[in-house]
């Protein structure tokens, strides 16, 4: 209880020390075997109480420790707080232990700790999970909502786990998906205790923690930070409404210099347009905020019932569309970048494209990419995505898209109002009233999936790469999918033709080695 005493005096807040000793008392019982959730907002101490924690189990002689997070960046926290556990315990560096830097993401990869016998607390990717299985007595996992769903299967087995995941901020994912991944832990806990080992109990416990230590208790400094980045703003995102018919919504430009006017009701329609972006989407971080606001090639497009605006409402927003333009590059510039084996940042389409087919004239074509499209979590799987995406592709072919030509309704405004508000710009904009510059393609590039595989399909768009390297996170290939919208009189002028020719000839000839584990319907 000596070493515990210790690193009990390191945590700030009862719920920190309560957190802690239940970690605690899972690790002392080697008899069961523990799965504990741990939630917070932003500056509770939840790293720091899973690094002590993780000092803890080494002093209870756990031999093989397994650190997961989607990003090494997420654990500086953690190892600081390990070390400052174990030098606790009486633990000297280069005499009791070893840190082992990890040299291609600058991070540290493991810790060796050699003093009764072989201890290791090592860094991995959620990915890797499966490959260590049979080894691991301890995982832990950091901001575990950042994780793919397809990687939960892979968390809980044969030894205690720790989860700890954001519930509002950028570093993790908001709470719907925190939701989802504890509902989907719970029935693999279940089944693994039906199942088989029913001779070790399983546990799963949930710890949430409310007392913030980064700031004072009801703070205005916090209050006031996560309303400038929008934080917290994930039930502003909901239904107010019932689902309204397909055929009645209406898809709309937003005016970005009115959404970041810093007028009230533009606000509350960023926070519900970012509070939706948040609670669909696992990785976001102030550097979207501020693409949102000021990218000069970046736009905004929503999907919105019918409404009768008028002064103080605010309309809710069944999907959303990010997109941005790409291509008309030099060819020149593209051939040097090519011949030399130049990256470049940005244009992703075209680079990519030009690149696989070493065809410099692609980046001359002007083209879209769809960045994210996010569906209200009320109104999921209602048809609004493909809506949505339908209305948008009819606008960039400069299609009729609605039957009449029905205006928007205000209501009348008083006065006083009319002085308050006299400057007041138009947020939103009707597509039918817009003119985009001619363009030849719209893509979109995804973690390869057959959910989405066949939603982009069915929309139209066609496969033109496959990536045969697979992302360290998600453990999936990327997929670029292009659905030309012109028959345009440039230099090539059947190259969604000869590109997808050559996209399946190839394709073909990897299925037997970099495409064989790809799922088939």
């Amino acid at each position: 209880m000596e070493p515990l005493s210790g690193l009990l005096s390191k945590t700030k807040t009862f719920d920190q020390a309560r957190a802690f000793l239940s970690f605690s008392e899972a690790i002392a019982d080697k008899k069961k075997w523990s799965t504990i959730s741990l939630t917070s907002s932003r500056g509770r101490g939840k790293s720091a109480t899973l690094g002590l924690a993780a000092a803890a189990s080494i002093a209870f002689g756990f031999g093989n420790i397994f650190i997961a997070a989607p990003d090494p960046e997420n654990l500086h926290s953690f190892f600081a707080f390990f070390l400052i556990g174990i030098k606790i315990l009486g633990y000297k560096e280069n005499r009791d232990f070893e840190i082992i830097q990890n040299t291609k993401f600058k991070c540290i990869d493991r810790i060796l700790i050699y003093t009764s016998h072989h201890q290791l607390l090592k860094f991995i990717f959620p990915s890797e999970i499966d490959n260590f299985k049979d080894s691991i007595e301890l995982l832990i996992i950091d901001e575990a909502a950042a994780i793919p769903i397809v990687f939960l299967d892979n968390i809980v087995g044969n030894y205690l786990t720790f989860i700890a995941s954001t519930i509002n901020g950028y570093e993790g994912s908001g709470k719907a998906l925190n939701l989802k991944l504890i509902k989907k832990i719970k029935l693999t806990h279940e089944k693994l205790s039906t199942n088989f080992n029913k001779l070790k109990n399983r546990i799963f416990r949930e710890i949430h923690l409310e007392e913030p230590i980064r700031f004072s208790k009801n703070d205005p400094v916090e209050k006031w930070l996560n309303n400038l980045l929008c934080l917290n703003m994930e039930q502003k995102s909901f239904l107010s409404k019932i689902c309204p018919s397909l055929k009645h919504c209406r898809l709309f430009l937003i005016d970005r210099n009115a959404l970041f006017s810093s007028h009230k009701i533009a606000n509350l329609f960023l926070q519900k347009l970012i509070g939706l972006f948040s609670s669909s989407h696992y990785k976001n971080s102030p550097d979207d905020l501020q693409m949102l606001c000021d990218a000069p090639s970046h736009r905004i497009f929503v999907l919105l019932p019918p409404l009768v605006l008028s002064i103080g409402l605010v309309p809710d927003i069944l999907v959303a569309l990010h997109i941005s333009y790409e291509g008309q590059i030099n060819v020149k510039f593209v051939r040097k970048c090519l011949f030399n084996g130049l990256k470049m940042n940005g244009d992703l389409i075209p680079w990519a494209i030009s690149k696989q087919f070493l065809d410099p004239n692609f980046g001359e074509l002007s083209g879209l990419r769809i960045i994210r499209i996010v569906t209200n979590p009320d109104s999921q799987k209602m048809g609004y995505g493909t809506k949505a995406l339908y209305l948008f592709t009819r606008f960039l072919e400069k299609k009729k898209i609605y039957k009449n030509n029905t205006k928007l309704k205000t209501k009348k405004i008083n006065k006083n109002e009319k002085q308050k508000n006299i400057n007041i710009p138009a947020i939103l904009f009707d597509i039918k009233d817009k003119v985009l510059p001619p363009l030849d393609y719209v893509g979109v590039s995804f973690k390869l999936s057959l959910p989405l595989l066949c939603f982009w399909k069915k929309t139209g768009f066609d496969v033109f790469l496959i990536r045969s390297h697979k992302m360290q996170l998600s453990n999936e290939p990327t997929v670029i999918m292009i659905k030309k919208i012109f028959k345009t009189k440039k230099k090539i002028p059947c190259w969604n033709n000869t590109y997808q020719f050559e996209f399946f000839k190839k394709f073909l000839n990897l299925l037997g080695s970099e495409f064989r584990e790809i799922s088939t319907v």
